[in-house]
């Protein structure tokens, strides 16, 4: 009688643990397989050589023609928005720094917070605007300092967002901290 009161649970457990995997199998042979997320920028595949005969008939912008490397660069980076704020990057003033030589195109800019979810897919933006555009080797530096607050968002841009002043602009856009000061306490 006693390894029958024994049994009895064992054979409960059993049952579980069986029903358990079993459920487990028929839930992964239903679900949807995972997506390959590629995080890496791949510019388009060239088209055929009418593209870039076409192109290269078009007539020139004679305003592109008086910009330097830099100014292309940025004009460039006007196409490049953060998707938490509906402007680009250059009106919001992320952009620290431009330097392009024949060999490579560097950029030195900010995001509007440390910790930013969108800073890799803001990087690849620009890097593969700056690819497309043709600027040779293009990369990206994130820097912290001068730190990114609201007033530093160009009048063109906040006239564009509908703000008047640089004050409203830090008030509307909250300014998060210093990841130094967080760990000091200050």
């Amino acid at each position: 009688m006693v390894y029958l009161l024994l049994f009895i649970p064992v054979l409960i457990v059993a049952v579980l643990i069986y029903a358990n995997r079993h459920q487990a199998k028929a839930t992964l042979a239903d679900a949807p397989p995972e997506p390959n997320i590629d995080l890496e920028y791949r510019p388009p595949v060239p088209q055929a050589e009418s593209k870039l005969k076409e192109l290269l008939e078009k007539p020139r912008d004679p305003e592109l023609a008086r910009l330097s490397t830099e100014e292309l660069v940025t004009e460039v980076l006007r196409e490049c928005y953060d998707p938490e704020i509906p402007l680009n990057i250059v009106d919001l003033s992320l952009v620290y720094g431009i330097e392009s030589g024949s060999a490579h195109t560097q950029v030195k800019m900010s995001l509007t917070a440390p910790g930013c979810p969108s800073s890799e897919q803001i990087k690849l933006d620009v890097k593969g605007k700056l690819q497309e555009a043709g600027f040779p080797a293009p990369e990206v530096e994130i820097v912290w300092e001068p730190q990114w607050t609201a007033h530093r968002i160009s009048a063109e841009g906040r006239k564009k967002l509908g703000i008047e002043t640089a004050e409203a602009a830090e008030k509307l856009i909250p300014k998060y901290p210093n990841p130094g000061e967080a760990a000091t306490g200050s």
